[in-house]
Order: structure tokens, then C-alpha cells, then sequence
């Protein structure tokens, strides 16, 4: 059985702090696993390059190109057309095949018109580039849907899903992928199963969004490829397939959107 890991930040520092081997220990330990593969997005310029570094060394591992609303802090407005043409030149590299992490936060509340802008420029560049795109959305439900139906050429996938059962068939009506990560085990997580059991099984991503949000029985740990298992367990239970054929359709699922043939 595999499985591929559709959002993954292996640059993260806190693998070399926290995980014996650092980075490259928590890939190998991951693929022993059976994990076939991950997508490294990035959320800046310099991630971006490191998500490249990583995708260059490992088969089946693949990069994306995004400025994530978090990271917008670190510029004004003017500043914007700047980075994002950092950000579209990643784009270029033959292993990055997605344009993200982008999108809206609302939970740290940085500047909200420069997150919208920075939306905005990201997903007409998406659409002109032809790729697709990783959704962020934390706490900012409607404002994401509403800049997303704007933009009714880009599609992608909607990490790490955290909204409700309503939008979520909303955002299958109009194309978009799901990707669910640890906190679907988690206890009090009722509506989020309730979300999953609403997208169609060819809609369905896993990812782990590690090092973070690790699953059950795994909370409060440093997160990998490798724990994946457990949130795809419980969403093969919630759909109502096998583990088996569920790992199987999220790999198809994830070649599909990113574009992607697996070695």
C-alpha cells in the first residue's frame, strides 16, 4: 500500500531541532513507512527554494511556489509586485508543479488588504500559468470562497480543510480537490467527518501539513509522512471505502491534480 503526502513542509527547522536525523531522517523513516512520495510547498521565495533543494534529491517528491498570507507581514503593498515576481519565477522549475501555500489567515490578523491583494495576484497567476493551487484558509471562510469564485479559471485543493459541510460542497460543485490532515482524528472533530463524508472519493487528498498537526495517537509530537496512516484510516472510515482502496484513490487523486506520473 502507498501513499502520497499532498502538503508537506520538510524545511521546516524544527525537524533538525526535534527529529533524530533532522529533515532527511524524518523523509527516510517516511518512505520506509510506504509513503511513495510528498508535495514541499512553499511559503516564500526562500522555502520555495528549499522545497526545490528537497524535491531535486528525491523521486516522486514534488515542489509548489506561493506567498502565504502569513508571510505577507513582511511587505507592504508596494512591495508586492516585488516578491510575487520571485514567487512566479519558481514557478518555472520543472519540479515545481503548483502555484501555494496561498490564501487568507485571519488568526495572527496581519494586514487583511495585503493578504487579499497578495490572494488576488496569486490565483490570476495560477490561472495564466496553468497550474494548480494550494488553498490556506484559517479563520477566513468567506472572504477565501468569495476571492476564489472571482477567479473561476484557478482550481487546486483546499488544505488541511477546516470549513464546513456547506462550503465543502460548494468547492466540489466547482471543482476543487480536499485535502484533509491529522486534525480529522481528532476527538472533537465532528464536523469535520461530517465534511469528508460530503467529498466524492476522486475529490479526496491526505496530507499531514508536518511537522505539524500531527494525528492521534500522535498529538503533541513532531509530525511526518509516515504518521499519515492514522488520518487515513479515519477517513477511509468516514467514506466508506477500504484502506487500501482509499490510500489508492488519494495517490490517483493527487497524480490528477498535480499533474504528476509517480516512478
Amino acid at each position: 500500500m502507498k501513499l502520497y503526502d499532498a502538503h508537506t513542509h520538510y524545511y521546516d527547522e524544527k525537524f533538525a531541532r526535534e527529529y533524530p536525523g533532522g529533515t532527511h531522517g524524518a523523509i527516510a523513516d517516511s518512505f520506509a513507512a510506504g509513503v511513495c512520495g510528498f508535495l514541499c510547498a512553499g511559503t516564500n521565495p526562500d522555502t520555495t527554494k528549499a522545497s526545490i533543494a528537497l524535491a531535486e534529491q528525491y523521486e516522486n517528491v514534488y515542489a509548489s511556489s506561493g506567498l502565504h498570507p502569513q508571510d505577507t507581514a513582511d511587505y507592504s503593498i508596494a512591495e508586492l509586485p516585488t516578491v510575487l515576481s520571485a514567487v512566479e519565477s519558481l514557478l518555472d522549475h520543472p519540479k515545481t508543479v503548483a502555484l501555494g501555500e496561498i490564501g487568507l489567515d485571519y488568526h495572527w490578523d496581519p494586514d487583511r488588504m495585503v493578504q487579499k491583494e497578495a490572494f488576488d495576484a496569486q490565483l490570476s497567476m495560477a490561472a495564466a500559468k496553468g497550474l494548480p493551487v494550494i488553498i490556506h484558509d484559517r479563520e477566513a471562510h468567506g472572504d477565501t470562497m468569495d476571492l476564489i469564485r472571482v477567479h473561476k479559471n484557478a482550481t487546486g485543493m483546499i488544505h488541511s480543510y477546516s470549513g464546513s459541510g456547506e462550503m465543502v460542497r460548494e468547492y466540489v460543485r466547482m471543482g476543487w480537490y480536499i485535502s484533509f490532515s491529522g486534525p480529522l482524528t481528532y476527538k472533537n472533530a465532528e464536523k469535520l467527518r461530517a465534511a469528508c463524508k460530503m467529498v466524492p472519493p476522486d475529490r479526496l487528498l491526505i496530507e499531514t501539513d508536518c511537522p505539524y498537526l500531527p494525528p492521534v495517537p500522535h498529538r503533541g509530537k513532531i509530525n511526518t509522512s509516515a504518521l499519515m496512516i492514522h488520518t487515513l484510516e479515519t477517513m477511509a472510515e468516514c467514506v466508506g471505502l477500504s484502506i487500501q482502496e482509499m490510500a489508492a484513490q488519494t495517490v490517483e487523486n493527487a497524480c490528477r491534480m498535480f499533474h504528476i506520473s509517480l516512478l
